[in-house]
């Protein structure tokens, strides 16, 4: 998968860089020239009451993630050193052989290895570490149930969102990196729950004139989107990242209106990074892509979709997270 983050992207993509054209165009990236494929995505959705109660009661019997998540966090937001983030985690031995698993992954060509974990927890950095504790402490109050999703593929996914989210929100007016990066990580925790569903009828087809939400309305009876809003509740999220869940399609589908102010830039942030996940094989499922509404162009008022491709840092982060062997 080296190669895929090596290449260099020129003539065949229909989008121009910025500097090429004098009216900027911030979404001039070519769906069809990469993994993938272009869907429109329509929002409105025929859920049924029935099925979203029994994801309620389900969830309602699942247990809460270690307190070592919410201290993690608490930490994390107030800059704490790498030293009290170290030791926290040290109280968790499996999270602690996990992160040096991580940093001592053969791809990453340590010339020695590392076993002290603050100098471990310095090399991968923030986003990378709050990764790993997020999947160490969810994943065990999910259940690991085979279903429409691969639950691996699900978590590269969000922490590919995650990364990428931090980059992107650089580019953004206003926009909060730290929680576009955890609206990133959770953005799609409601397709985990979509496991739960035994779909006992034929399986229905995708179509691209719809999009993901009506088609798993459709298969499941609800969407990720609902189904990922009853997680986040249930978990004592925050108030934003609640609300970034339950936003993070509409930049696809609906007017930037639509999206509250407070939480506009961190939801079109999550967006641009979960569309670049896709279009370079971070897809965890869902290959579907759907460019950004117009009116979400001033929220990109410096750069371009196509030069975010080439953005070094973004080919960066996503080879240290294929890297990763969980």
């Amino acid at each position: 998968m080296w190669h895929l983050f090596k290449r260099v992207f020129t003539s065949q993509k229909k989008g121009t860089s910025q500097t090429e054209d004098r009216e900027h165009k911030p979404f001039n990236l070519d769906l069809d020239t990469r993994s993938g494929f272009e869907a429109k995505q329509l929002l409105e959705t025929d859920s049924q009451a029935e099925r979203l109660q029994k994801y309620k009661d389900a969830v309602k019997r699942l247990p809460m993630p270690s307190a070592l998540w919410d201290e993690y966090q608490r930490l994390s937001r107030a800059g704490a050193p790498n030293r009290k983030l170290t030791s926290i985690i040290k109280g968790d031995p499996v999270l602690s052989a996990q992160i040096l698993k991580a940093v001592n992954a053969p791809a990453f060509g340590l010339r020695k290895p590392i076993v002290d974990l603050n100098r471990a927890i310095s090399h991968l950095g923030s986003n990378l570490v709050r990764s790993i504790v997020a999947k160490h402490c969810f994943s065990q109050v999910i259940p690991q149930m085979r279903g429409a999703y691969n639950l691996t593929d699900l978590w590269k996914h969000g922490m590919a969102v995650s990364a990428l989210a931090e980059v992107v929100s650089k580019h953004i007016p206003k926009c909060e990196a730290k929680t576009a990066a955890v609206i990133g990580l959770f953005h799609d925790i409601g397709r985990m729950g979509l496991n739960f569903v035994k779909v006992e009828h034929q399986r229905i087809m995708f179509n691209h004139e719809k999009g993901i939400l009506i088609h798993e309305a459709e298969r499941f009876g609800c969407t990720h989107v609902e189904v990922g809003c009853i997680f986040a509740k249930h978990w004592n999220l925050p108030d934003k990242i609640q609300q970034g869940i339950y936003w993070h399609h509409h930049p696809g589908g609906a007017d930037k209106q639509v999206v509250p102010e407070a939480i506009r830039a961190e939801v079109f942030a999550v967006y641009v990074a979960d569309l670049l996940a896709k279009h370079l094989e971070f897809s965890g499922g869902n290959a579907s892509k759907t460019l950004p509404h117009e009116s979400y162009a001033s929220l990109l008022p410096k750069t371009t979709l196509y030069d975010l491709m080439q953005d070094k840092t973004i080919s960066k982060e996503l080879w240290r997270i294929n890297c990763i062997d969980f």
